[in-house]
């Protein structure tokens, strides 16, 4: 992966399983496993911060308040304004067209556009076939979610020890764009 000036990153095109296999815990019928080939592109390495939504959007619609956490409660509509907002306060084309409730991409313009499904999926599993770019599970400490249920716990609950992750914190907060995931309280 490249950095650019802007912070995105260059994720290199590729084929990949899109979807998952169907002895996958907790899988969802349309996640059907193909085959997909994706071009390269570039990504933000972190979330869109409070404080830069709401420079542009003059809004805040989250949760839990901070400049610096990700902003929360956004619908893709929202997400899909934003990006144009940003696109148009650096002088780029916007890449949607928003009109009567229909949202069209144009794929040659310059400016900022949210990741396909698929671009979105090959970036998460970061050249890995597990449920989770890891490994076969997340901890609290990898990430932030409701720790004190990792994934699989349902089927091993009487017998946690099976487990990949340990049940761990539940911070009941998001946290810092671009913090460790390791919570420290104030």
């Amino acid at each position: 992966m490249q950095t650019v000036n802007d912070g995105f990153i260059l994720i290199n095109g590729g084929s990949f399983s899109m979807g998952s296999p169907d002895t996958e815990n907790w899988r969802i019928d349309d996640e059907i496993e193909h085959e997909v080939t994706v071009s390269s592109f570039y990504a933000d390495a972190y979330e869109t911060t409070q404080g830069d939504y709401e420079k542009l959007m003059h809004d805040n619609p989250s949760t839990f308040i901070g400049a610096d956490l990700p902003v929360d409660n956004v619908s893709w509509l929202d997400a899909v304004q934003y990006a144009n907002a940003r696109s148009i306060a650096e002088n780029l084309t916007p890449a949607y067209t928003i009109s009567e409730g229909e949202v069209i991409w144009d794929r040659g313009a310059d400016g900022y556009r949210l990741p396909t499904e698929a671009e979105w999926e090959y970036a998460c599993r970061a050249g890995t076939n597990t449920p989770f770019n890891l490994k076969k599970s997340l901890s609290a400490d990898d990430a932030n979610f409701y720790g004190h249920y990792p994934y699989e716990i349902e089927e091993n609950y009487f017998n946690d020890s099976v487990l990949e992750a340990r049940p761990g914190e539940y911070r009941q907060t998001t946290i810092a764009v671009g913090s460790s995931g390791r919570y420290e309280k104030l």
